[in-house]
């Protein structure tokens, strides 16, 4: 019974292996594989988000790649993602066989929010790699530090622009923003403090934003923001400050964080200081997702944040399933073998209680044998009285 339950622990142990790596000759396979959108890889490739490139939809499968592993934490935005995928370990030598590792895949809070396994194997002239599809995108793997980061044509997807023709400030801004008929209300205002993360899924862009004047809850931000806060990829700060109520309508330079530095693109706009509020006027964004950054308080995602938190679940839900039905299933096993040692153990002590009841039993039988005397008679019980 014991080797069964052993057996089963066993099986069920190795069921969350990395089956898809067992191949007799990984360099071969490898080297007969083509990686999955191989280009732009390298840790110099900055995120594009018009080319859309995820890790998600790869073969789980040992490929060939013609540059190592970055095995360092990259930044945010490199290696053609937003959420770079990197070996925490070191590469094999020749002679070490195929060796587990973990790859990290780099966060918001650290370089590390999530791993995964991985295999590699030395096959001399290069490395064989066994990938597991990643969660969610936009995820992808780390190869090379520098590199060229050209996407073929036949990659890159197809877009049709339509070019808009935005008013000058001077037409935008005319009327007075003092006047609160003649302000625009600014969409979703609670997720664009400072301290709001982009998510996977979030469609904010203020490249179509209507020019006019606005109005918002708090101050634009005047500090540099860092990349995916806001709720945007690259946050748009204002780098001066707001003016004061007397200073009447001033213009200010706007900021785009870029993955080079706090301003890569810049924006004049308008502020008036209208005594409870501020005024901007705001001017179309060049780039998506860009936008607006106001506050630097708690995000107030509502409902749209609430959505997304969903949409962010939903997109890691098998790897969290896999984790719980593999809890539950270590303690249903826990239980099974706990249960199978406490029958034996009562089996084995109500065995030898039995035991002892016989033998007390047959002593109590042998002890009224050797008490009664077969001669004995019962009417010398009350023996006469005796007389002379």
């Amino acid at each position: 019974m014991m080797k069964g339950v052993v057996l089963l622990v066993c099986l069920l142990n190795t069921a969350g292996a990395v089956y898809y790596c067992d191949d007799a000759d990984p360099c071969g396979l490898a080297n007969s594989t083509e990686f999955f959108e191989s280009y732009a890889r390298f840790e110099n490739c900055q995120h594009d988000a018009a080319n859309r490139f995820c890790d998600r939809y790869i073969v789980p499968q040992w490929y060939r790649v013609n540059d190592a592993m970055l095995t360092q934490c990259p930044q945010l935005l490199s290696c053609g993602t937003i959420y770079p995928v990197w070996l925490n370990g070191t590469l094999p030598g020749s002679s070490d066989g195929i060796v587990d590792r973990k790859a990290c895949k780099v966060g918001f809070e650290s370089c590390c929010v999530r791993s995964y396994d991985v295999k590699i194997k030395h096959c001399g002239s290069f490395y064989a790699y066994c990938l597991a599809a990643l969660d969610s995108c936009p995820e992808r793997y780390c190869f090379g530090k520098n590199g060229a980061c050209d996407v073929p044509t036949s990659a890159a997807p197809v877009t049709t622009t339509t070019k808009q023709t935005t008013p000058p400030l001077s037409t935008s801004c005319s009327e007075d923003p003092c006047i609160e008929s003649n302000l625009h209300t600014l969409s979703d205002p609670g997720t664009r403090s400072m301290h709001c993360e982009y998510k996977q899924g979030d469609g904010h862009c203020d490249s179509s934003l209507t020019p006019g004047w606005y109005k918002a809850d708090s101050p634009m931000l005047t500090q540099c923001p860092g990349l995916l806060s806001c709720g945007a990829i690259y946050p748009v700060w204002m780098n001066g400050t707001n003016p004061g109520q007397g200073d009447g309508v001033v213009t200010r330079q706007v900021c785009q964080r870029g993955f080079t530095g706090c301003c890569t693109t810049s924006y004049d706009i308008k502020v008036k200081n209208c005594g409870s509020y501020t005024a901007y006027c705001l001017r179309q964004l060049s780039t998506c997702p860009a936008r607006y950054c106001f506050g630097n308080g708690r995000c107030d995602n509502n409902d749209k944040g609430k959505d997304s938190d969903k949409d962010d679940n939903k997109a890691h839900s098998h790897s969290t399933l896999e984790i719980i039905l593999g809890v539950i299933l270590a303690v249903l096993i826990l239980i099974l073998i706990t249960l199978v040692y406490s029958c034996l153990k009562r089996f084995k002590k109500g065995h030898g209680k039995t035991g002892s009841v016989v033998n007390i039993q047959k002593s109590e039988a042998d002890r009224e044998t050797t008490m009664v005397n077969p001669m004995y008679r019962s009417e010398f019980d009350n023996p006469p009285p005796y007389s002379e």
